[in-house]
């Protein structure tokens, strides 16, 4: 078996079939293809209803479906698929996570295989993603006090001077970056074994760029890969794409324990800072041109009353600049 794909579902039943189905005519000519569907607790049937429906003979046996036991976060999901896989006698060598919110293009997977097996160097590999509503993500640059304000101050003089330390890169070509997109991520299996699994103190977000800068740290390279694509509707099962609700709590705690984690608490504080300058830049430009765009609900409060409670507040030793305590199973 070459690759097996791991899709972690949470009360998203019907994506996760459009998922599977998108994927298996890549897989279906592998030796003893496996797609495996992690159910994350959704609580709501979703875990029978996956497991009925794939155990019917026309599925040839391709997909199986776990319970995780317990909605730990994202990374805690996938966790759950990777050491199920990994405990198989002869495991994959890849291992694709693709979003249960995702669908593939026709080659996508085969060509990700390609270039993984032309780079050696690579331990993980992402693609372009079309987001709904014409939204296209591509690779992404770590972090950083700059990037904060850059990002929340939406202003042309501040965009143009901090170009360079965007989040976002928009290659033409594949290139190497910084970390992925978590909807389409292709595996080498060894890296498991060396920058160890997902850091399960993320509940969602900021757990697939903490893992690439844990890649990255033990010697593998992380690529975009140009040529492949995927369809990505978002926010099914977190709803985080509905602007008119607040930032969820897990958002700013999981922002909180990346900065911290591989940067300090002094860093982190000063990112909060940028990040507060950048907003504070977007709503008097906002003021100066009488616009009447909506703003998520009390998000600079919210930021504001979260920055300022944990300012002072001693990092739990999770966070700390520590080798990942999150390694393969023996």
């Amino acid at each position: 078996m070459d690759v097996a794909t791991i899709i972690v579902n949470y009360r998203t039943a019907a994506a996760t079939i459009d998922a599977v189905r998108s994927i298996l005519p890549d897989m279906a000519n592998l030796d003893d293809p496996l797609v495996l569907v992690v159910d994350n607790d959704s609580g709501d049937g979703s875990f029978e209803r996956l497991r009925d429906f794939f155990a019917d003979a026309s599925w040839l046996g391709r997909v199986t479906v776990i319970s995780s036991g317990h909605n730990g976060g994202f990374g805690y999901g996938v966790n759950v698929g990777v050491r199920h896989v990994l405990e198989r006698p002869q495991p994959p060598s890849y291992l694709y996570v693709l979003n249960p919110d995702a669908a593939v293009d026709p080659g996508a997977l085969t060509s990700l295989m390609a270039f993984m097996g032309e780079h050696p160097d690579a331990g993980l590999l992402g693609n372009l993603v079309r987001n709904q509503g014409a939204d296209i993500v591509r690779g992404f640059r770590f972090p950083s006090i700059f990037s904060e304000l850059e990002a929340t101050a939406g202003f042309g003089p501040v965009t143009c001077l901090l170009r360079n330390y965007a989040i976002t890169v928009d290659p033409v070509d594949s290139c190497e970056v910084d970390w992925v997109s978590g909807v389409s991520m292709l595996f080498r299996r060894e890296v498991f074994a060396t920058a160890g699994f997902f850091d399960e103190g993320f509940f969602l977000y900021f757990e697939e760029v903490d893992l690439a800068r844990r890649i990255q740290q033990v010697g593998w390279k992380i690529y975009f890969v140009a040529d492949v694509g995927v369809g990505h509707v978002g926010g099914l099962s977190t709803g985080l794409n509905d602007e008119s609700r607040r930032m969820p709590r897990y958002w700013f705690d999981s922002r909180r324990r990346y900065l911290v984690k591989h940067h300090g608490r002094a860093y982190s504080a000063a990112c909060d800072a940028a990040w507060i300058v950048g907003h504070a830049i977007f709503k008097v430009k906002l003021g100066l041109l009488r616009s009447n765009r909506s703003l998520r609900p009390r998000v600079g409060r919210d930021f504001l009353r979260y920055s300022l409670r944990n300012l002072l507040k001693p990092a739990p030793e999770a966070e700390q600049n520590l080798p990942s305590a999150f390694k393969p199973a023996t």
